[in-house]
C-alpha cells in the first residue's frame, strides 16, 4: 500500500479556467477504487453468486482539494485502507501530480455492503475479508 491509479486528465474533464472540475476528482478516485477492487479478484463483471460485495454503495464522502489541476495530462491516485468494519470500508485518497510533486486534493470514502434482497448493511464475505485485511492500515 498504497495502490497507485494513473488517471488521465483530457480537456473536456477542464472547466472554464483551464482548471480540473471539482467532481472530476470524485470520478478519478472511483476509477481506482474499481481498479483496486479489480486487482484483488473482485470484477464487477461476476454475478453476485462469484462477487457479492460489489453490492455496495458510497455512504459517505470527504474531499478536500489544496491545489488546482491545471489543463490536460496525468494525475496518480493513491489510496489507503485504513479501517474495514463489519459491513464498511473506508478508503482515503490522495491525488497528486503525476510523478507525486504536488498534493492536489485528499478524500476519504465509506462504503457500505448491501443485502441485494433488503438493500440492508450485511457482512462482507469471508472472501473480501482475507483478501482486504492485509491491506488494511498498510
Amino acid at each position: 500500500m498504497p495502490f497507485r491509479s494513473i488517471q488521465r486528465v483530457y480537456f473536456d474533464d477542464l472547466d472554464a479556467l483551464n482548471i480540473l472540475h471539482n467532481v472530476r476528482y470524485l470520478l478519478f478516485i472511483e476509477r481506482a477504487r474499481g481498479e483496486l477492487l479489480q486487482t484483488l479478484g473482485f470484477r464487477w463483471e461476476d454475478d453476485l453468486d462469484v462477487n457479492p460485495d460489489k453490492f455496495h454503495v458510497v455512504a459517505a464522502h470527504t474531499i478536500e482539494y489544496l491545489a488546482p489541476v491545471r489543463g490536460e495530462g496525468e494525475l496518480t491516485v493513491e489510496l489507503r485502507l485504513p479501517k474495514l468494519g463489519t459491513s464498511s470500508l473506508i478508503l482515503d485518497a490522495r491525488v497528486k501530480g503525476r510523478h507525486g510533486d504536488v498534493l492536489h486534493a485528499t478524500s476519504t470514502t465509506r462504503l457500505v455492503r448491501l443485502d441485494p434482497k433488503t438493500n440492508t448493511p450485511c457482512s462482507w464475505s469471508e472472501r473480501f475479508r482475507r483478501v482486504v485485511e492485509p491491506l488494511v492500515g498498510a
